[in-house]
């Protein structure tokens, strides 16, 4: 007989592939699911339902997978999904398992070259191995797409979001980071690259090395170590700093650093990582100030909160469970 806990599972198993969960509902669930370590638990819910249906065609578990694929950008035929049973049952699980795991890594073909793409979630961090061993440590709430074999030319990686990258030198063949609005041009080196979408800026900064960086109208620059240049996506106006090393992020260790930031992206940056969502009471107005601040490894929240509490002296907050509303003081 099986338990209630195993039966609950996978009526809401059910009820994902059948659509019947408003998009907000399905986020609650996929919160749940990530937070639930039991993977075998699971993968049991997963067979389960896939045991209770018809052998035939069953277009809940159809639209449910292509509606995840369309998230990820899958394309796949029903044709080819319903070409056998087997099939579609491996292929149903793992879209499902990789969907609410946090981390999306699907594979895709593009004029037959294979490209992997691993998306991380609000509050995630991970390393990936890329194919000529550099290592890239990707933010939370990034995607990274880059081929399983680099050409004989080229190493050539998108991002939309942030991403340190430690590139394996070879000068025959050069590593090229693409964004919305930079293209990193690189042979081996160390440096941090942010470039969210619904960012004001983004902003290259370089460890260890030389990069040159192109923008999309055509403007061409080199960064030696120790530089910072920041690209303002709306008026393309470039600018290149000196900073100190210290200054440098080192995100990918548990640190947190913004340097002249305002109180938006410094939210903005705690949203990503600690996966909450911010809120302002009505009689709260936006400081102009900007700040330069640090945070060491494995603060909490809550610890930096209060810290800007005092250091910018003009607001409190309070905590609902992953909502934070700030108010005037």
């Amino acid at each position: 007989m099986k338990s209630d806990k195993k039966s609950w599972a996978s009526e809401i198993l059910r009820l994902y592939f059948q659509n019947r969960y408003s998009p907000e509902t399905e986020k609650k669930i996929q919160k749940w699911l990530i937070k639930n370590p039991d993977v075998f638990e699971k993968e049991q819910a997963s067979k389960e339902y896939w045991d209770s249906i018809d052998a035939g065609r069953d277009e809940s578990a159809f639209s449910a997978l292509k509606r995840v694929n369309s998230k990820i950008g899958f394309q796949l035929s029903e044709k080819k999904v319903l070409f056998r049973k087997t099939f579609s049952r491996v292929a149903a699980i793992f879209v499902l398992l990789i969907s609410i795991s946090g981390i999306w890594i699907y594979i895709h073909n593009r004029s037959n070259i294979q490209i992997v793409s691993v998306q991380t979630l609000y509050g995630e961090t991970r390393q990936i191995i890329l194919p000529d061993k550099s290592v890239v440590w990707l933010n939370a709430g990034s995607l990274l797409s880059y081929p399983t074999e680099f050409s004989q030319n080229l190493r050539t990686v998108s991002l939309e979001g942030e991403a340190f990258f430690s590139v394996t030198k070879d000068n025959s063949k050069p590593f090229i980071v693409k964004t919305d609005k930079l293209s990193v041009k690189v042979l081996g080196t160390e440096f941090n690259l942010k470039a969210y979408p619904d960012d004001k800026q983004t902003v290259a900064i370089l460890k260890e090395g030389k990069i040159e960086v192109q923008t999309g109208d055509r403007q061409l620059k080199q960064l030696v170590p120790n530089e910072q240049l920041t690209y303002n996506n709306q008026t393309s106006v470039l600018k290149i700093e000196k900073i100190v090393p210290n200054d440098i992020p080192d995100w990918e260790n548990g640190k947190l650093f913004f340097s002249n930031a305002s109180l938006d992206e410094i939210l903005q940056t705690l949203k990503r990582r600690f996966n909450v969502s911010f809120e302002f009471d009505n009689s709260f107005e936006k400081s102009t100030e900007r700040y330069t601040i640090k945070f060491e490894r494995n603060e909490s929240l809550e610890q930096i909160l209060t810290f800007l509490e005092d250091v910018i002296a003009d607001f409190s907050y309070s905590k609902v469970n992953d909502q934070i509303i700030l108010h005037k003081k």
